[in-house]
Parts: C-alpha cells; structure tokens; sequence
C-alpha cells in the first residue's frame, strides 16, 4: 500500500460508517478521476469532526432561535419533557379512540366537531 492509501485507510478506520459513505459520495461527486489527493483533502477538511462533534444538542426559544445546551442538559432535558407527558397525558390530550370517531365522521351527513 502507498503512504497515502495507508493514511487515508488508518483515518477511514476512525469514522462512523455513515461519515464514510458522506465522505466517499463527496468525493466521487467532486473528483473527475477518482483522484487519491482530493480524497485525502476532503478528509483533512473533515478532520476533528467526528459524529459526536457533528451532533448539535438544544432547544428553540420563544423567538425560534436555537439554544445550543450540552448533551448532559439535552438529556435531562428531554427526560424532564417525558415525565411531564406521562403524568398529564391522561388528563390534557385528545384519546386516540376520539380522534379516530371525529375522522371517521368527516364527510358523512353528521360530521363530528374536532374534539379539545
């Protein structure tokens, strides 16, 4: 194996198999020929990120501007939105079975009103 087949193939052993098949459809859409070197520049110009790095955690504010959070703060987060749900989801939210009579009276003689 040449040098530059050997530090792409070591680097390539790094990535997520979804980064390799980014990387390798970039390229083939970029390089005329296959080339080696524009392969190799492509991973330089990827370089540090990896699919941790790529991964953006946060939430939208009232203005829909995203707020950056760290993973730790997505998760308890997000674990705090779920409790939420399940303790009020018996008492806020439309049965499925309610949903299914309104739709199922959509063009018929009687329609339902859109339950609340």
């Amino acid at each position: 194996m040449t040098s530059i087949n050997q530090q792409i193939a070591s680097h390539i052993q790094t990535l997520a198999s979804d980064q390799v098949k980014s990387l390798v459809l970039n390229w083939l859409a970029q390089s005329e020929q296959g080339n080696l070197e524009d392969f190799e520049r492509l991973l330089e110009d990827q370089s540090g990120m990896t699919y941790e790095k790529a991964i953006a955690y946060g939430e939208l504010n009232e203005d829909l501007t995203f707020q950056p959070m760290g993973e730790e703060e997505m998760v308890k987060k997000s674990l705090e939105v779920l409790e939420n749900y399940q303790r009020t989801a018996t008492t806020t939210g439309v049965s499925h079975h309610q949903v299914k009579d309104w739709l199922d009276s959509l063009g018929t003689d009687q329609p339902l009103s859109c339950p609340k």
